[in-house]
């Protein structure tokens, strides 16, 4: 397991905490996304622009729509905007 997929789900630990980001696309979509291992995002919709959560909510993007096998595009924590898109086809979460 890469050092960023750990950090991203090492506060995983408690399901009854629910960390959600809401995914902005460049075509204005949204998706929100749970707490809960590797999610795929949503196609057709662009780049990621913007990841909105709460400070302590810690998030990977990665290039393909599994977080194992592809390499990891932006990690961080809390809300975060992108000045250029960014190609994400899975998203962790913790």
């Amino acid at each position: 397991m890469s050092a960023t997929i750990a950090g991203a789900i090492s506060g995983m630990s408690n399901k009854d905490d629910k960390n959600t980001i809401r995914v902005v696309f460049e075509s204005g979509h949204e998706q929100i996304v749970e707490n809960g291992g590797c999610r795929p995002l949503e196609t057709g919709q662009g780049g990621v622009v913007t990841i909105n959560s709460d400070s302590k909510v810690r998030f990977a993007l990665f290039a393909g729509t599994s977080c194992q096998s592809s390499r990891a595009l932006a990690s961080g924590h809390g809300s975060v905007s992108f000045g250029d898109p960014v190609l994400a086809g899975a998203v962790v979460i913790g």
